[in-house]
């Protein structure tokens, strides 16, 4: 697997479609002033001319976000070129991609993996879950049956185990997503201090694996939930 590097390392020049100047992947051409056809392989990072880091400044992505709202909305390209109308668009679009992933951490991490070669992550239970995870089934069937029996006595008795697992679920998710503010730290300062891709991959590697605990686990909290 390739190292990732930073938006600075990867080559975003590109000529201007409209006058032939060479320009970086942004926007709009420095020397015309014309919307540029979006590069097919800019990321969201890139879009947002950021590195391919997972701490980012919320509010200033929110800033950046409203801005470029206003400059590339297909309104206020209806009587340019087509070329200009479609790279509105196109642009529009991977705005609204790109703020919607990066504004929510877990997203953030899950699409950087994403961009480092790793698929999605797989519902997996965190093997210290697995006793619990046989217990909760047994309890969501016991619930099940009580509903269907009308026996209220069983359906409140099964309610209040069900309850105290939800909580113990809660308490686990919240320290995977500790595990996961952690992690990214990690990844930030090995990208600031150039690290071997060996420690990069090994923070890569653990960060889909508490994705893949994360998702078994919001599984379990859903299914809860909809028996309580």
């Amino acid at each position: 697997m390739a190292g990732p590097v930073t938006n600075t390392e990867r080559d975003l020049t590109c000529t201007c479609g409209h006058c032939g100047a060479k320009i970086s992947a942004a926007h709009f051409c420095a020397e015309c002033g014309k919307i540029q056809t979006l590069l097919p392989d800019v990321d969201h990072f890139q879009f947002f001319d950021l590195p391919r880091k997972l701490d980012i400044d919320e509010a200033e992505l929110e800033k950046s976000f409203y801005s470029l709202s206003r400059q590339l909305h297909p309104d206020y390209f209806m009587s340019a070129s087509q070329r200009e109308q479609r790279a509105s668009i196109e642009r529009s679009s991977k705005l609204n991609d790109a703020y919607r992933t990066l504004r929510d951490r877990v997203a953030r991490v899950t699409y950087l993996l994403a961009l480092e070669g790793y698929k999605e992550s797989e519902k997996k239970a965190p093997p210290d879950l697995l006793e619990e995870v046989f217990e909760l089934n047994v309890a969501i069937e016991e619930i099940k049956t009580a509903k269907t029996l009308g026996d209220a006595d069983e359906v409140a008795e099964a309610r209040l185990s069900l309850e105290a697992a939800l909580d113990n679920l809660q308490q686990k998710l919240a320290s995977i997503d500790g595990e996961l503010t952690e992690d990214s730290k990690n990844w930030d300062y090995a990208m600031d201090q150039c690290a071997e891709q060996n420690r990069k991959t090994l923070i890569l590697d653990h960060m889909s694996e508490l994705l893949s605990h994360r998702s078994y686990i919001r599984h379990l909290v859903r299914a809860i939930e909809e028996e309580l």
